[in-house]
Order: structure tokens, then C-alpha cells, then sequence
């Protein structure tokens, strides 16, 4: 008989040797037998697999015998699937708190291997344990919801010390770039303004493998600047609302796209603009050039020799539209979502310099402005980023 046609029983126990007995003694009878270690694997198996019947130990981790029976009692598409505890606890009450938590039998431990098999089979048939007639419920009620306003109050507990402990690591960390702005900037600042002195001769004359190696290491330092200034900017965006005033944003992006055009004349690539009309509106101007910023860097970076990058900016009535198209490397579908998130990389792109900060930072500004952004790319044809602004109108004052 296969797989296929065996009926599935979950066996929730966090015991390597009670788990390998009973799919032993119950694999011997045509049961296949699936285990979870925990109550909320042990959910989540049952709910994607609707087994026959589910064992459960009252005593396993996290999520205890006792709630992950009520839980289960409570998915309408496991009606029917029987629940039976399996437990070494043979305190008075236990199998009358059990059953009032949702279980329809009470089996005990050390498991009876001759008798297993027959008594899975009668509640698999239709089975189930009913509390005695003259039982009392409302006191095995009142001690089960109290047990689970404690386990409530525990997690509360325990979510508050983590909440603590993030938001201390989240000041520590905006302490450490608050340094980092200091003890790196500061030196970089110096070491680029001697370097453009050597550029241009004003400390004497260079022979060309000097003025190669000072090209070299001016642009390593650009490189580490923008680097350093993402991850800074990225932290302040964090702690800092946006302020929109009326912008025209050609105007507002001229500084930006005149090194731009160089940097692509110096790699090579095409640069195109394409402005349909751009009318005032309503930005922050430092975090909407931050955002052409990133998106124009991760397109040149991603874009060979040969090829273009084209910024579009198109005026609607109700928004602006602007689009960065390239025609890089691209990205495969299964990266789209994730390009986003803060610190994250494509793989097969690792090699180029970065801290995977741009698109994160190009989320945050967009959102922060009301807008949303897509992405449409084809590995190995490029890719085409598209934002579209919101046309609020300038706070006053």
C-alpha cells in the first residue's frame, strides 16, 4: 500500500524515542506518521495536511498540548479530525482539563504498544471521550482561562523586554553612525581635497602614472562618499519627517543631473533626458533628489560600457511621473520584491561596490511623499523603474 492511500496520523512530541515508537508500532499497521516537535509546527501540519487523526503530548514547548487543541478546535476545515492527548500526566484533573480544551480522548504514558493501533483505529472510527455527568465544568473552565490569561501575560512580558532590547539596539546604532559621520567624513573630506590638489597640478607637477593613480584613488574616494553618505542619509530618514514646499523640479535636480552626464561620459554610456513639461509641486527637496539620486546610481552602476540610461519626468493634473529606464544587466523576477529592503543584494550582482542602501532609501522618499514605485526588468535587457508622485498642495507658510 503507498503512501498515497495511508491514512496520515500527526504525532506532536518533542521526544526523539516516543516519536520513533510510535511510528513503529503504528507505521506496522498502515498509518503514516508525521511529527511535529512543537504545538505551532505542529498547527500549521495540520492545517496543511488534515491528517486522519493528531497525537499530541500536553507537556511539548512554546505552545503547549492544552492551546494547540483549542487552536486546532477552532480551523472549521478540521471539524471531525479527531484530538487525543497522549501524556504522561496522570494528575487528578488532567484528563478533564484536556478534554474541556478540546481533545476527544485521553491516552497515558508509557504507551501501551499492543493496545496503540486498536485505540487510534476507534477514534478514527468515531471515538470520542466525554466528560462524566455530574462533572463540573465551570471551575475546569475557570482554571483553564486563567492559565491562558497567564501564558498571555508571559508573552506580553516577553514581547515588551525584546521591544526594549530593539529599540535600545536601534539607539545604539544611530549613536555608532552619528561616529561614523565624524571619524569618517571628516578625514575623507581632507583626503579629497588633496587629491583634487594633485589633480590639478597645484602641488606640483605629475608624471602620467602619478596622475593615473591620483585619478584611481579620487575616484575610490567618490566612491566611499556616496557610500557613506547613503547609510547616513538612510539613518536620518528614519528619525525625520518630510517637509514638501513648492519645487520646480528640473531646477531643483540641475546640480544633480550636471554630474551625472559626467559620469556616464566617463563610463561610457549613453544619458538621455526627457522632460514633458515638469510644473511645480509640492516636495521635500532633499529627499526628492536623494531619490533621483539612487535611482539614476543604481542604473549606472548596473549599466556596461555602450549602454544608456534615459530619465523621463512627464506632468499629469493629479501627479508627476518619473521614469529611469537602463539597459544593464537586470534583475530576475524572483528579486523584485526583495530589491527594496534595506542592506539587500542580488547575488549575481555582489561583486559590484555597494551597501544595497539606494532602492531602500528610493521606497522610504516615494512613501513618504504619498507615492508608489514599481520595476519592470529583463535579465540581460534592463530595467525600468517608474515613481509617480501625488500633486499636494504646498503647506502654507
Amino acid at each position: 500500500m503507498g503512501c498515497e492511500a495511508q491514512p496520515k496520523i500527526l504525532y506532536v512530541e518533542d521526544n526523539r524515542d516516543n516519536q520513533r515508537l510510535v511510528q513503529r508500532v503504528l507505521g506496522a499497521r498502515g498509518y503514516h506518521v508525521l511529527v511535529a516537535e512543537d504545538g505551532a509546527t505542529g498547527v500549521a501540519l495540520a492545517q496543511e495536511l488534515r491528517p486522519a487523526l493528531v497525537l499530541v503530548d500536553l507537556g511539548i514547548p512554546g505552545l503547549d498540548g492544552y492551546e494547540m487543541a483549542t487552536r486546532l478546535r477552532g480551523l472549521k476545515h478540521l471539524d471531525g479530525v479527531p484530538i487525543v492527548a497522549l501524556t504522561a500526566d496522570s494528575t487528578p484533573g488532567a484528563r478533564e482539563r484536556a478534554l474541556v480544551a478540546g481533545c476527544d480522548g485521553y491516552l497515558l504514558k508509557p504507551i501501551d504498544t499492543r493496545l496503540l493501533p486498536q485505540q487510534v483505529a476507534e477514534f478514527i472510527g468515531g471515538k470520542r471521550e466525554q466528560l462524566a455527568a455530574h462533572t463540573d465544568t465551570t471551575d475546569l473552565l475557570r482554571a483553564y482561562n486563567q492559565k491562558l490569561v497567564e501564558r498571555l501575560e508571559q508573552r506580553v512580558r516577553e514581547l515588551t523586554r525584546a521591544n526594549a532590547e530593539v529599540q535600545e539596539l536601534d539607539r545604539l546604532k544611530g549613536q555608532f553612525l552619528a561616529t561614523l559621520s565624524h571619524e569618517l567624513r571628516t578625514p575623507l573630506t581632507a583626503l579629497m581635497g588633496y587629491l583634487e590638489l594633485f589633480g590639478r597640478g597645484m602641488l606640483g607637477e605629475l608624471t602620467p602614472p602619478q596622475r593615473e593613480a591620483i585619478a584611481v584613488m579620487r575616484r575610490s574616494g567618490e566612491l566611499l562618499a556616496r557610500q557613506l553618505n547613503n547609510l547616513l542619509y538612510f539613518q536620518e530618514l528614519r528619525g525625520r519627517s518630510f517637509t514638501p514646499r513648492l519645487v520646480r523640479p528640473l531646477e531643483l535636480l540641475q546640480p544633480l543631473l550636471v554630474g551625472i552626464e559626467e559620469r556616464a561620459r566617463q563610463a561610457g554610456i549613453s544619458f538621455e533626458l526627457v522632460c514633458a513639461g515638469a510644473a511645480p509641486i509640492a516636495l521635500d527637496p532633499i529627499g526628492f533628489e536623494q531619490l533621483v539620486h539612487s535611482l539614476l546610481d543604481n542604473s549606472l552602476k548596473f549599466t556596461p560600457a555602450g549602454g544608456r540610461v534615459r530619465l523621463a519626468l512627464r506632468d499629469e493634473p493629479a501627479r508627476l511621473i518619473l521614469r529611469v529606464e537602463d539597459s544593464g544587466s537586470g534583475i530576475a523576477s524572483e528579486f523584485l520584491e526583495k530589491i527594496w529592503l534595506p542592506f539587500y543584494r542580488v547575488e549575481p550582482t555582489a561583486s559590484q561596490p555597494g551597501a544595497g542602501l539606494g532602492l531602500a532609501i528610493v521606497r522610504h522618499v516615494v512613501e513618504g511623499h504619498g507615492g508608489h514605485v514599481s520595476v519592470r526588468s529583463v535579465p540581460g535587457r534592463g530595467s525600468a523603474f517608474t515613481v509617480v508622485l501625488p500633486r499636494n498642495p504646498a503647506p502654507e507658510g
